[in-house]
């Protein structure tokens, strides 16, 4: 598939705000592991369909240093009227453990919910990860190696559970860790005392921390045919993460032979304002339709 763009269409289409009264069965705060407490993810059941139900999973942003299950899910609730469910995760931050602990406690989710499936009327053959900025980076880390192991955590009591999802939706994920390393070390010749994302993450610096970085699958390295559905989201005027970033998957990808889609947002820098309006979030809803349907 070629770029999309987006195109202003019914804002009647979606509401700003959103009442979840009457419309989902919600669940907090259900542990997913035993390792830490921030192993948890909600679960938002619809109130109209039935089961088993096609599923979100949310992967949240905030450069796996801040954030937690609840940012910016206004756009995710907006599926519960199709009768999608909606599972929202937290993860480990760097603060706690070090990479690559959060990305274990993602794809340990993941087979949680494939496992209870059942209990929860859940369809795991129609499972779609959303991520935004670092947490579309652990949806689309979980999403290329899923089936594969390379970032199964050993502790997780359903490592055997195959965690290959349906889709990803990946809201302007960076690529790895070595290019927004040496992007940020420029960033410090001007500024000294810049902090340095990387080396918060990984809990190291210099050298230590290229050759932890360099020891872990990169995204792009594990890409090949047979991937889930990729829909990939970006600002054109994004300096945070650059449009690049996104650039260098969907070329991949699509090399690869893999079914993908790019949206490019004009205009815009590193985020949408929590993304609610129906010209926001029109494209990516179309793509879970087809991967669901």
């Amino acid at each position: 598939m070629e770029f999309i763009h987006y195109s202003v269409t019914d804002e009647t289409t979606y509401t700003k705000e959103y009442i979840l009264d009457d419309l989902a069965d919600v669940r907090h705060d259900i542990p997913y592991g035993d390792t830490s407490i921030s192993q948890v993810l909600d679960l938002y059941l619809p109130a109209q369909g039935s089961a088993p139900y096609p599923t979100l999973i949310y992967i949240h942003g905030g450069g796996l240093m801040r954030g937690d299950k609840t940012r910016h899910i206004n756009p995710l609730l907006q599926g519960l009227r199709y009768g999608y469910a909606l599972a929202c995760v937290n993860y480990r931050l760097a603060s706690e453990a070090p990479f690559p602990a959060m990305i274990y406690d993602v794809t340990s989710a993941i087979r949680f919910l494939k496992v209870n499936a059942t209990t929860y009327g859940l369809n795991p053959e129609k499972f779609i990860l959303w991520g935004e900025t670092h947490g579309s980076y652990l949806a689309c880390l979980a999403g290329i190696y899923g089936e594969t192991g390379e970032y199964n955590d050993p502790t997780c009591p359903y490592v055997d559970q195959n965690a290959r999802v349906a889709g990803i939706i990946d809201y302007w994920a960076i690529t790895d860790f070595l290019t927004t390393y040496e992007a940020s070390l420029k960033k410090r010749e001007s500024d000294p005392d810049a902090m340095v994302l990387e080396e918060l993450i990984f809990g190291s610096r210099g050298e230590d921390l290229v050759n932890k970085i360099s020891a872990y699958p990169l995204p792009l390295n594990g890409i090949r045919p047979g991937l889930p559905a990729f829909y990939i989201l970006h600002g054109e005027l994004d300096t945070e993460i650059p449009l690049e970033h996104s650039y260098r998957y969907y070329e991949a990808l699509k090399a690869a032979g893999n079914d993908v889609t790019m949206e490019i947002v004009p205009n815009t820098k590193h985020s949408l304002p929590m993304y609610t309006e129906a010209w926001q979030i029109e494209g990516t809803y179309r793509f879970i339709h087809r991967i669901f349907q």
